[in-house]
């Protein structure tokens, strides 16, 4: 029998992650992005693989940056994104063998290709400045010593003008544009100072939906995103959707009679605490209406993890006009659901315990390629058959609203499996708590310590997700199975606040955090204590990022049942991100208030602000920030610091230079381990 190791953080760097999965348009083959870590030079790398049922996959690719794989809609070429040539690029090459060819060579890079019905056009984005498309290649040299030693600079005008993990706006903006693949240059179609997203095709191939914000205001109002037709022909973009604000709108795609537009979106009044819904709009009347309202669940996936592979899919039509396929986010799980277009009813087409994170369809939808995390594995591609569903449906879990569901599913790929086969892992387990009588029952797992010993108690670690608007679930998280090759027992949950669980779960906590869903963490630990006998309630720690962070700070300024404690891309101070924060302003609407700046208008902010409450921590606290972190900027993690220091409390303040909020996630691969490495030493520390 083979001996298993325990997991180490540097098994971070090994993991391989299959994503983007794209299906031949015949069924018979799937390509898709492997992500991989090069620890030796600090960088991800990204290829296409082809793979087939019966057969190893097969790199298809040669690039270190290769991305987006697209079909042509005879199957027989791909259309990807490079960087080959210095820029990202479209690039075509053909399954019947040959090398690539360069496509495009637009200065600024373009992204999104998407292949035009009759298999020639080809529509992308690009980012271009106000001079339009220009060949790629370097600048030239600056001779100006003045403007050689001065352009990083920046004169800023906009209200809107930086974004976490993009950085400060430049002046370039994505626009549409198209390409012949038989040859000729690209074609720019949009142009102002507006970005442009979610590119799809008319089925007559006459014309292009898009989602963007045109407006003149959109800097105060950036959620306003409404959809528009763009004629191929040339011309100003139609917008067909009401531009009133009451919708934030993406991904449409027409039917393939033509006569519906179906398309996800969310009300900008609920400022994110509301679910993302999926409407249909008539051509022909200009007609709006939500389907699946009853479902009361959000569409897409909302599950977070560390192990963040590459995404793909969109809404799919079924060939006969009557369905539409896409992702649901329910009680933890992410399933692929298909919605009548007429009557809204939602069939559950995948079931079990899993997060499915990319698929697509052939044209009949009779097979789908499909990516899904587990809670044993990081993510793997399948290849399902839609016509031939299970037997036996999967069991429902506690928490979800999705009954049903489940398909014959061939497992394509098995990157990981070596590694996984090497590591003595835990399986986590689901319960449910209340935080009181009356109270909505809340999801939670713990994920047992490895090596646990009957008879024997093991400290504790209660994990709270960011957001809070998201949801943890059934996939990989490598942060708690680290934690948990440590000899800790790992308890995290949804407390209400996050998506998954409906529209009052989630909104009941805007402008109102540290209540409830105080209450609801609190309940889990103690409910993890009682319910498991290995867990040791006098040893606990808590840890969580940004929200999460939020939630750490929170609780060690309100009690000292907590021995450690790490904050991680924290927030501390609501007032003061209001101007800090790429979003502060956007907030608003949570807080009932107009001119945040005013003394008497300063009420609702600090009640919300951990560091109000900073004189009644105790609880040893190590604070983790990003230096370029534009959500939960720096100064927030200093604030705090500096004031627990001058108390001459135990504190510990790391920082990560160059790092914006994500990079627990997408970060530099070493700085995620260090990351890991220092959560443990802590936590070793006191607990």
């Amino acid at each position: 029998m083979t001996t298993r190791r325990r997991l180490s953080a540097e098994d971070l760097l090994a993991i391989r992650l299959a994503g983007d999965c794209q299906i031949a348009p015949d069924g018979s083959r799937v390509a898709y992005v492997l992500q991989e870590i090069d620890k030796e030079k600090n960088e991800y790398t990204s290829a296409i693989w082809l793979a087939r049922e019966g057969a190893a996959p097969l790199r298809f690719t040669g690039g270190r940056r290769d991305t987006q794989p697209r079909w042509s809609p005879d199957g027989r070429h791909l259309v990807f994104v490079s960087n080959r040539s210095g820029s990202n690029q479209l690039w075509l090459l053909s399954l019947e063998g040959g090398e690539a060819r360069q496509l495009t060579r637009v200065k600024g890079g373009v992204e999104s290709p998407v292949w035009g019905p009759d298999g020639r056009l080809i529509a992308f984005l690009a980012n271009l400045t106000e001079a339009g498309l220009e060949p790629e290649g370097p600048d030239e040299e600056e001779k100006d010593l003045y403007k050689k030693f001065t352009k990083d600079v920046r004169v800023i005008t906009r209200l809107h003008y930086k974004m976490d993990g993009e950085g400060y706006f430049t002046d370039r903006r994505k626009h549409i544009c198209v390409i012949d693949v038989e040859g000729g240059e690209p074609r720019q179609l949009t142009r102002g100072d507006f970005h442009h997203r979610d590119v799809s095709w008319t089925p007559d191939g006459r014309g292009l939906l898009f989602a963007a914000n045109r407006r003149e205001d959109r800097d105060w109002y950036p959620d306003h995103v409404d959809l528009w037709y763009l004629p191929l022909s040339g011309g100003e973009p139609e917008r067909l959707t009401p531009g009133d604000g009451t919708l934030c709108c993406s991904g449409p795609v027409a039917s393939p009679d033509g006569r519906l537009i179906a398309f996800l979106a969310s009300d900008p009044a609920e400022s994110g605490y509301g679910p993302t819904c999926l409407h249909v709009l008539d051509r022909t009347t200009g007609e709006i209406r939500r389907l699946a309202a009853g479902l009361d669940r959000t569409f897409g996936n909302e599950a977070v993890s560390d192990l963040v592979a590459p995404a793909g899919g969109r809404l799919t039509w079924s060939p006969d006009s009557r369905w539409i396929y896409g992702l649901v986010s329910d009680g933890g799980q992410v399933h692929l659901v298909r919605v009548g277009a007429a009557t809204g009813a939602v069939v559950p087409v995948t079931g079990g315990d899993r997060v499915v994170y990319a698929f697509s369809l052939t044209p009949d939808c009779r097979r789908a390629a499909l990516a899904f995390a587990t809670p044993r594995s990081p993510g793997d591609v399948y290849l399902a058959r839609l016509d031939d569903p299970c037997p036996t449906p999967a069991v429902p879990a506690a928490g979800t609203a999705l009954r049903g569901g489940g398909v014959h599913e061939v497992r394509l790929t098995a990157h990981n499996e070596a590694l996984l086969d090497e590591l003595e892992l835990t399986v986590p387990e689901r319960f449910q708590v209340n935080a009181g009588e009356g109270e909505p029952a809340v999801d939670a797992w713990i994920l047992p310590p490895v090596g646990r010993e009957p008879g024997k108690k093991y400290p504790a670690v209660l994990e709270i997700h960011g957001g809070p608007m998201s949801m943890y679930g059934a996939n990989f998280f490598f942060e708690f199975h680290w934690l948990a090759a440590q000899g800790y027992a790992v308890v995290y949950s949804n407390p209400r606040g996050s998506q998954g669980y409906g529209h009052d779960f989630c909104r009941v906590i805007r402008a109102d955090w540290g209540n409830k869903d105080y209450a609801d963490v609190m309940a889990v630990i103690e409910a993890a204590v009682e319910r498991y006998p290995y867990v040791d309630g006098d040893r606990l720690g808590v840890a969580g990022g940004s929200y999460g962070g939020f939630m750490v700070n929170w609780i060690v300024s309100h009690t000292d049942r907590f021995k450690a404690a790490v904050t991680m891309r924290s927030v501390v101070n609501r007032w003061s991100a209001m101007g800090t924060s790429d979003i502060g302003y956007y907030r608003l609407r949570q807080f009932g208030t107009e001119n945040w700046w005013e003394v008497k208008n300063l009420g609702p902010y600090l009640k919300q602000s951990p560091l109000v409450h900073a004189s009644h921590i105790n609880t040893p606290l190590l604070i983790e920030h990003q230096e370029n972190d534009m959500r939960c900027p720096i100064d927030q993690g200093e604030q705090l610091y500096v004031a627990l220091k001058f108390q001459r409390k135990p504190v510990k303040f790391v920082r990560y230079p160059g790092e914006s909020h994500g990079m627990s996630r997408t970060g530099q691969p070493w700085h995620r381990v260090h990351r890991l490495r220092m959560i443990a030493e802590w936590f070793a520390e006191y607990l």
